[in-house]
């Protein structure tokens, strides 16, 4: 099993604004910080697994990319490490150059949500460029959160078109599968070919995941979905078994059933090749 989105971080990363507005999260169990022995147990029957840096200038967040390089470094054969930059920092292709070729991340996590940028704006467009030109794979939270001050303008997944236009051979992956926009996630995924979404944090809504599946199937996109947890909000294991358990929701319904094959082969998919991780 492959692990496509998970995080590591704990409150000390996080600013008093973003340690604000996550009150109402925690207080509903779901957790978002965690320890990197916490991170480490939680993916120790992984194959492999993707850990995220991320900085948002916007929010007062940062997990650093030598934070997650350093902790990559401690089990290289399984951790991918992914850099993060903001668009809004004036030294930010400086750090992506530092984060990729000194300290060996191997992809980048961005938001337009989170930072703050629509995602044709001209300051983000040589980060893609980078990106592209050295075929890191770009993970993009493209869809709601639940910080105030995280802008939705920037946050429908059809935005992506054009950077996919842009960039065709920039390998993306839309995180939630853009959620609640699923709909333009898998539209964008069908026609673009290096577009990817993954189906990390969704399982605990199963009537809005059974849905999306059930669109993927029906647009022929499930083979282009990647598995995620989201950890620490879920575990891989935790994950599995929400997605299993879409197979037998409309039982005793004339409603039609997600292929069961279908859900195996996204749990067990290696899709390190096409990305450029490898």
């Amino acid at each position: 099993m492959i692990d496509y989105h998970t995080h590591v971080g704990t409150e000390e990363h996080w600013g008093p604004r973003f340690i604000a507005e996550s009150r109402k999260m925690r207080a509903s169990g779901i957790s978002i910080a965690t320890t990197l022995p916490q991170h480490r147990a939680a993916t120790a029957q992984l194959e492999r697994c993707v850990v995220l840096a991320f900085k948002s200038i916007a929010l007062g967040f940062e997990v650093p990319n030598d934070y997650v390089a350093e902790y990559v470094r401690s089990d290289p054969q399984r951790f991918i490490g992914f850099l993060s930059v903001d668009p809004h920092d004036p030294g930010a292709l400086e750090e992506l150059r530092h984060a990729h070729r000194d300290l060996g991340l191997r992809g980048i996590k961005m938001s337009s949500v989170y930072q703050a940028f629509h995602p044709m704006d001209p300051r983000v467009l040589p980060i893609y460029a980078y990106a592209d030109r050295h075929g890191l794979p770009l993970l993009l939270h493209q869809g709601t959160t639940f910080p105030q001050q995280a802008p939705l303008r920037y946050a429908r997944p059809s935005l992506l078109e054009d950077v996919a236009l842009a960039f065709p051979e920039l390998r993306i992956i839309i995180a939630h599968l853009g959620h609640p926009w699923e709909v333009e996630t898998i539209a964008v995924v069908r026609k673009q070919p290096h577009v990817w979404s993954d189906i990390s944090g969704l399982f605990y809504r199963p009537w809005q995941l059974y849905n999306s599946l059930l669109l993927c199937q029906e647009y022929g996109v499930m083979e282009k979905l990647l598995f995620g947890s989201d950890f620490p909000v879920a575990t891989a294991e935790e994950t599995a078994a929400g997605l299993r358990a879409i197979v037998g929701l409309p039982q005793g319904t004339h409603f039609p059933s997600v292929d069961p094959e279908r859900i195996e082969a996204l749990i067990a998919r290696d899709a390190l090749a096409e990305l450029n991780l490898t």
